[in-house]
């Protein structure tokens, strides 16, 4: 059950939250996200980047106050490990930036997270950008309701396997994950990402961009080249190719 009121760590994070948008250039110094007249900090948009903070205070994502969010950026925190309730209270999200700032190889991103795993995502039925590169991932949660994903950024994670995708996927990136696929060679892509009804932009796990802005058709280039491939349905079942 979450608290009654949020603690003084937590809100002494939140208090730290810049302004603005998650996609925007240029964004506000530290601690300039506006408060609402409780005096709590509640921004639709809650940018909480490189700040480093290694660890997430009892109650962040699970307290009621984070009902309103619809954008959340950590990225740049080493964070190890997140709450298992993180996100029961989160319904409204759209966009969750948990990757970067950079490659985790170079200087701008020494203060990657370095997460393991993830919390349940299925509360989240409105997400539509998921961005996790550059962490420890071995493993993703099932994406299944998150029936509106467009954008997946899973790069430079050392994931062996992936769950079954959302078909509304339009953008994916894999470069860096020890899968299978190349330019020469994309049937050795995973069942999952070829059965992708909708793609239009994918970075290939050596690193290859292909899609329709660099001018390869995906959906010739995705399509099962042996017969009795396999392919999974929407619900997660199997089927076969012909």
């Amino acid at each position: 059950m979450a608290a009654s009121s949020p603690n003084e760590e937590l809100l002494a994070l939140l208090c730290r939250s810049r302004r603005g948008g998650i996609h925007e250039l240029h964004q506000c110094p530290e601690g300039s996200a506006e408060w609402n007249d409780a005096g709590q900090p509640i921004p639709a948009c809650l940018l909480l980047h490189d700040l480093e903070i290694g660890s997430l205070p009892l109650g962040f994502g699970s307290d009621p106050m984070f009902a309103t969010v619809t954008e959340l950026d950590l990225s740049g925190n080493r964070l190890t490990s997140l709450p298992p309730d993180m996100f029961e209270s989160m319904k409204c999200l759209r966009v969750l930036f948990l990757g970067g700032p950079g490659p985790k190889f170079t200087p701008e991103g020494a203060s990657c997270n370095m997460l393991e795993s993830l919390p349940q995502l299925k509360y989240l039925v409105h997400l539509e950008h998921l961005s996790l590169h550059d962490n420890q991932l071995t493993t993703l949660p099932e994406l299944a309701n998150c029936a509106v994903l467009h954008t997946l950024r899973l790069d430079r994670n050392p994931l062996p396997e992936l769950p079954v995708l959302p078909p509304s996927l339009r953008v994916l990136h894999l470069e860096g994950c020890p899968l299978g696929g190349t330019l020469d060679l994309p049937e050795n892509l995973p069942v999952q990402v070829r059965a992708l009804p909708r793609l239009e932009d994918l970075q290939l796990p050596d690193g290859s961009h292909i899609g329709e802005f660099f001018g390869t058709p995906l959906p010739s280039l995705l399509r099962p080249r042996l017969p009795g491939d396999l392919l999974p349905k929407i619900d997660g079942t199997v089927r076969y190719g012909t």
